[in-house]
């Protein structure tokens, strides 16, 4: 008992020194760029990174590619700004209830989708994220339908709403790193290990007498709340929603996100949203021409680094350093 618990109290202790220091750097960035262009290109980094990291564990960890966290931001987005808009609900309250709403949906959908395996699996959470669009295209009455959802409030501390870059950053930043902190630890828990051993093998999960389908719609819920969460985020941020918050082509961007900086790797999850992010911005001048400018980069990077632009770095830089200590050995 003694030698498995260790080695995760070890990981828990590393990840939290490397997140303190992520943290910190994180958040001396507004003092340094004020407010301006390059921190409110930050806060949608912030914003979309939970997503990703939301499919990381869901497809990373456990194995299971699905293609409805873009569904699932949406409604994160549309549940919190319904709740503020039509019903005056504090927006921090919204957020909050918003997240219940999305998980009790994602355990119902969960329950039924995971019997299903590769590319069953996305084929049935493809289907759930279109009904999910057209239902908000259609339900005009609520969401506003194709004209979407204006004056949604942004969120308040002591008083003061969050309008400024500055402001916002230091809310969400924080975070955002809270949730990642916690998917790390998940990650290296028993509960990760589970999910590992079902992405290598489900049937052999069983035989264990390990209940493979209640962990795979625990992480399912867990990994669509961190997509509200972000789609709640950036409603009140943004102040308007509409049908293409969160459509099938952001779902498509996450996964892309996470070809990019490595599907097993949470910190790549990161490193993929903010190349994006990045990707898309300095592309609004080729906009007829975005897409494949993105689909190239994409190709090229897979050309290269096949198990995605983080990994691929620490491997290159790991063969680099075994090389020069097996140089300075022969020397």
């Amino acid at each position: 008992m003694t030698t498995i618990a260790l080695p995760a109290r070890n990981e828990i202790r590393n990840n939290a020194a490397t997140v303190l220091a992520f943290a910190a750097g994180m958040i001396a960035l507004p003092f340094v760029f004020g407010n301006g262009y390059y921190l409110n290109t930050l806060v949608f980094v912030a914003i979309l990174a939970l997503p990703a990291l939301g499919l990381s564990l869901l497809s990373g960890l456990s194995g299971q590619l699905a293609i409805s966290h873009g569904a699932f931001f949406a409604l994160g987005a549309y549940g919190s700004s319904i709740l503020a808009v039509r019903l005056g609900i504090d927006p921090a309250i919204s957020t909050i209830l918003a997240q219940f709403i999305v998980a009790a949906i994602a355990a119902a959908i969960g329950a039924v989708v995971l019997r299903l395996r590769s590319h069953y699996l996305a084929i049935a959470t493809l289907s759930f994220a279109i009904i999910v669009e057209l239902l908000i295209e259609e339900w005009s009455s609520v969401t506003g339908g194709m004209q979407g959802m204006i004056g949604i409030p942004p969120y308040e501390i002591a008083g003061m709403s969050l309008t400024s870059d500055k402001a916002v950053y230091l809310v969400y930043w924080p975070i955002t790193i809270l949730m990642l902190w916690f998917a790390l630890n998940l990650s290296v828990s028993r509960v990760g290990r589970a999910l590992r051993a079902i992405r290598e093998g489900e049937p052999i999960v069983d035989s264990l007498g390990i209940r493979a389908a209640n962990y795979k719609i625990g992480v399912y819920v867990v990994s669509s709340v961190f997509a509200g969460l972000g789609g709640s985020l950036y409603a009140h941020f943004v102040g308007f929603v509409t049908p293409a918050t969160g459509s099938l082509m952001f779902a498509i961007d996450i996964i892309m996100v996470l070809a990019l900086g490595g599907f097993d790797r949470l910190w790549g999850a990161l490193v993929g949203v903010a190349l994006i992010t990045l990707l898309n911005e300095y592309a609004l001048g080729f906009a007829d021409y975005k897409r494949i400018f993105l689909g190239v980069a994409l190709i090229a990077v897979m050309l290269v680094f096949p198990r995605g632009l983080l990994p691929g770095i620490i491997d290159l830089v790991g063969s680099g350093l075994r090389k020069g200590g097996a140089d300075a050995r022969r020397a």
